[in-house]
């Protein structure tokens, strides 16, 4: 029986996979994601709607998510200035995995995104964060190491930083 915590660094982990294998990707970028897989043929100005993302950021997004191979633009038959969006190629198959675990259900990774958004209080929460998190939260307690060997073996640095921006931000506290 996989517990909650294992469900919620497993689907964190396949999120980091459709993102390029970017645990530095934003938790809206996997959000967006998720809204263009729900909606596919949606256009920009449907998901910052949908997602209340203003138009620059939705801008910077779609385009990370372009040059990562993640989307695809289509032509618009109706509308030459708008762009259909859809999800294509290893970030469908990864964000698929993920959504096994809501039953294939949009709307429920929606929610634990933003719940996991809402419990880390920053700006711009990553997947490298929500991963700490969701170990803390499987593990019940760990050290620091024990935390920073559950990650995705990016920079010593950058893993540490993340964790102890969550330590200063009373996020988390150190063990």
């Amino acid at each position: 029986m996989t517990t909650r915590g294992q469900k919620a660094c497993l689907v964190i982990d396949h999120l980091v996979e459709a993102l390029g294998n970017d645990p530095s990707s934003s938790l809206r970028r996997a959000m967006i994601l998720n809204d263009i897989d729900q909606h596919p043929g949606t256009t920009q100005t449907e998901i910052m709607n949908r997602l209340s993302i203003d138009k620059s950021a939705m801008n910077r997004e779609i385009e990370w998510l372009f040059n990562y191979g993640c989307v695809m633009r289509q032509e618009s038959e109706e509308d030459g200035r708008a762009k259909p969006l859809e999800i294509c190629g290893y970030s469908k198959r990864a964000l698929d995995s993920a959504l096994d675990y809501f039953q294939g259900n949009h709307n429920n990774l929606k929610k634990f995104l933003e719940g996991v958004t809402k419990i880390l209080k920053q700006e711009k929460p990553t997947l490298r964060d929500a991963r700490i998190l969701s170990t803390l939260y499987e593990k019940g307690a760990a050290t620091k190491a024990e935390v920073l060997d559950n990650l995705y073996n990016g920079p010593a640095t950058t893993d540490n930083r993340a964790y102890n921006k969550l330590v200063d931000e009373g996020v988390i506290k150190s063990g």
